[in-house]
C-alpha cells in the first residue's frame, strides 16, 4: 500500500468514526437517569411492600398508579388539559410582563431604582394571603387560576432577565459607543444577545412555576366541581381516599411542569448553541 492509500484509508475511518461517538454521548446522557428511574421505582414497591403492607391507601405501588391511570383516562386528560391552558396562560403573561419589565428597567436606571425594590418586596408575598384578593376581584374561575400562575412565574423572568441585561461586558458597550451606536441598537445587537442565557435561565425556572401556580391556583379557589383542573382532581381524590388515582394525577402535573422545562430548555439552546458555552457539546 502506498502512503496515498494509506492516508486516504485513515481520512476515511477519521470521517466515519463520528457516528460512535455521537451514539456514545446518547448512551452516556441517557443511561444515568434511566438507571435513577429503575432505583428510585424499585425504592418505592419495596418501601410500599414491606413497610406500609396492606395499607394502600397510605402508599400505594406503582402498578396501582398505573391501572388507576389506565382506568380513569378521561379524567385525567380533562385535568390536564384545563391545567394546561391555565398553565400557559399564566406563563405567558408572566413572559410578557416580566421580559417588557425588565426591558424598561434595564434602560432606565431612574425606573430601576423607582420600581425594581417593589418588585423584590411582591415576590415575598405568600400567594395564600392574597388569594381572598384576587377571587373578589376575578371571582372562583380559571382567570383567578391564570393570575396565581402569573404571579408564581413572573418574579424568576424578571429578575434574571434585568441581571441579564444589565451584565453586558464593559469593553463591548464602550466599542457600540465609540462607533456613536444608538441606545437602541445597542441595545438590539449587544445587550439583548447577552442577556439571552440569563433570560432563558429564568425562564426555565418560570416554566416548572407557572404549572405549580395552575395547581396551587386550583387548591385555593377550587371550580365548584370536580370538573376542575388536575389541583381540583387532586382534591377530589383525596377526600376519596383515592390513593393511586391521586398519585396518577401528582405524576400527570409533574409531567407536564417537566415538558414545559424541556420546550424551553430545546427553544433557548437553539437560539444559542452556536456561542454560548452553556449550550455548547463538549467533547469528552
Amino acid at each position: 500500500m502506498t502512503t496515498t492509500q494509506a492516508l486516504d484509508v485513515r481520512l476515511g475511518s477519521a470521517q466515519s468514526s463520528p457516528a460512535k461517538p455521537r451514539r456514545g454521548r446518547r448512551l452516556h446522557l441517557l443511561l444515568p437517569p434511566v438507571v435513577v428511574l429503575i432505583i428510585s421505582i424499585s425504592a418505592w414497591w419495596l418501601v410500599s411492600a414491606t413497610v406500609y403492607g396492606d395499607k394502600n391507601y397510605l402508599l400505594p405501588r406503582p402498578m396501582q398508579v398505573v391501572h388507576a391511570a389506565l382506568d380513569n383516562p378521561g379524567l385525567l386528560w380533562q385535568g390536564f388539559r384545563i391545567t394546561l391552558v391555565e398553565a400557559t396562560l399564566g406563563f405567558a403573561l408572566a413572559i410578557t410582563i416580566g421580559l417588557m419589565s425588565a426591558i424598561v428597567m434595564s434602560l432606565s436606571k431612574p425606573l430601576e431604582r423607582s420600581f425594581y425594590p417593589y418588585a423584590v418586596l411582591l415576590q415575598t408575598v405568600p400567594v395564600i394571603a392574597v388569594a381572598p384578593i384576587i377571587v373578589l376581584w376575578f371571582g372562583y374561575n380559571q382567570r383567578a387560576v391564570v393570575v396565581i400562575a402569573f404571579m408564581i412565574a413572573v418574579f424568576p423572568i424578571l429578575t434574571n432577565s434585568l441581571l441579564g441585561l444589565l451584565s453586558t461586558d464593559r469593553n463591548q458597550v464602550d466599542l457600540f459607543r465609540m462607533h456613536q451606536a444608538s441606545k437602541m441598537t445597542e441595545f438590539a445587537k449587544l445587550r439583548l444577545p447577552a442577556a439571552l442565557p440569563s433570560i432563558f435561565a429564568g425562564l426555565r425556572i418560570s416554566a416548572g412555576l407557572s404549572v405549580v401556580g395552575a395547581i396551587v391556583g386550583e387548591f385555593i379557589i377550587g371550580s365548584g366541581g370536580e370538573e376542575g383542573g388536575l389541583g381540583v382532581k387532586v382534591l377530589f381524590a383525596q377526600a376519596r381516599l383515592a390513593t393511586g388515582l391521586l398519585f396518577a394525577e401528582v405524576l400527570v402535573a409533574t409531567l407536564l411542569g417537566f415538558a414545559f422545562f424541556m420546550l424551553v430548555s430545546v427553544i433557548g439552546n437553539w437560539l444559542i448553541k452556536n456561542w454560548h458555552e452553556s449550550a455548547l457539546q463538549k467533547e469528552d
